[in-house]
């Protein structure tokens, strides 16, 4: 596919777990994506380490249609944040194009999560969850 472009379903994420302001270590993020176009579902998972960080890398694909043919496009995105048996709703989003870092305006999506926070939208962002972008 010489003439296809590449296509960011998920941009890179790297960020911080804290459970009342303190780092939490062993926190599993789980990202996951519903790329419509091709009706692709994926999931990836890291833990956090001893300072609470994570990192994911940009989640790519390739598509000679996606990259010509004229539509919107629509990349299901969630991150879920596993802690004592329980899930945190890190952050929910829909994007509408291939953009590396087009979720939010051209900024990078590194996140702080208080795990004792309660989910909640972000109107300046159009996302909803527990983790805000720094």
């Amino acid at each position: 596919m010489a003439f296809s472009k590449t296509l960011y379903l998920f941009s890179a994420v790297e960020g911080t777990v804290l459970l009342d302001g303190k780092p939490v270590q062993g926190v599993e993020i789980e990202q996951e994506y519903h790329w419509h176009w091709k009706n692709e579902h994926r999931k990836n998972t890291v833990q956090s380490d001893a300072q609470g960080r994570f990192h994911l890398p940009a989640v790519t694909a390739k598509s000679l249609t996606a990259g010509f043919m004229p539509h919107e496009p629509v990349i299901g995105q969630r991150l879920t944040l596993r802690y004592q048996g329980k899930d945190h709703k890190g952050w929910v989003f829909t994007k509408h194009n291939y953009d590396d870092l087009g979720e939010v305006k051209n900024r990078p999506l590194k996140f702080v999560c208080e795990l004792n926070s309660e989910p909640v939208a972000h109107p300046e962002t159009e996302t909803f969850g527990i983790c805000v972008i720094q």
